[in-house]
């Protein structure tokens, strides 16, 4: 493996096509939000199919805590498609027939001159696509444990995240943190409350906008986030952003999550 694919280190952004064909970079699945990233052998491996069953186990709390979650296969997307509609996996399965990407990380499993597939290598990156850990599943139990996905989640939003600590944030930090506080990005936007109190914030790319203008419609209600002020300290900057509008039915919330089925 490449010696930079190192806990602290950004992991490259793979542009690889989905198992409808379409391609996608991990920037575009993470969407801003910590991701599971799985390099699997293939269908054909008894263990592997173990090891999917266990994370698509997990991908409803993934939905519900805005996280994301990748598998990268060397099968072709046709494959890939049959395997994930198999498992009921509702995230993407992408395909790197050629092994490009594999020998660009230097993760083929050398052993198996058959397949070549990929080492069974699992990384968790942070919202920047920083690597947090990485585990190898050569040997199956080298592979993390769902708790231990719990775990290395946790650890990010905790560091990542301000409000992980609401009580703090809410009343001895007056509503807010500072700019600095939080993911480590130079511009992040911060999400309020009508009272100006911290919800979640994220990294901001490109110019920084004008007090008064719209940062995005909310995927619940669909109202505009509106810059409130913006704040300079410390070489960061942060954008403050509530919603504006009338809340309209609140019964008719426009939510992505949905309820998992009840197992008897």
């Amino acid at each position: 493996m490449r010696e930079d694919l190192a806990p602290g280190n950004p992991f490259p952004d793979l542009r690889l096509p989905e198992h409808t064909g379409k391609e996608l970079s991990l920037s575009e699945i993470a969407r801003g939000m910590p991701l599971v990233l799985a390099f699997v052998r293939g269908w054909w491996c008894p263990k592997e199919q173990v090891r999917l069953r266990n994370l698509v186990a997990l991908q409803d709390e993934l939905q519900r805590e805005y996280g994301r979650l990748a598998v990268a296969t060397v099968d072709e997307p046709y494959v890939n498609g049959a395997l994930r509609a198999g498992l009921g996996a509702d995230f993407p399965f992408l395909s790197d027939v050629d092994r490009r990407v594999a020998a660009e990380l230097g993760i083929l499993e050398l052993t198996d001159e058959l397949h070549r597939p990929f080492l069974p290598m699992t990384f968790v990156l942070d919202s920047r696509l920083v690597v947090h850990g990485i585990w190898c599943g050569f040997w199956f139990w080298g592979n993390p444990a769902p708790d231990e996905l719990r775990l290395a989640l946790r650890a990010i939003v905790a560091a990542e995240q301000p409000s992980f600590d609401p009580h703090r944030v809410w009343h001895e930090l007056g509503g807010a943190a500072p700019p600095n506080a939080g993911i480590d990005a130079p511009v992040v936007w911060i999400r309020e409350d009508s009272q100006g109190r911290e919800l979640w914030r994220g990294v901001h790319d490109g110019e920084v906008p004008e007090v008064g203008s719209e940062l995005g419609r909310s995927s619940v209600d669909g109202r505009p986030w509106v810059i409130r002020r913006i704040e300079e300290a410390d070489g960061r900057t942060a954008i403050h952003v509530s919603k504006e509008g009338p809340t309209g039915d609140p019964r008719l919330v426009k939510h992505h999550m949905t309820v998992p089925p009840r197992v008897p």
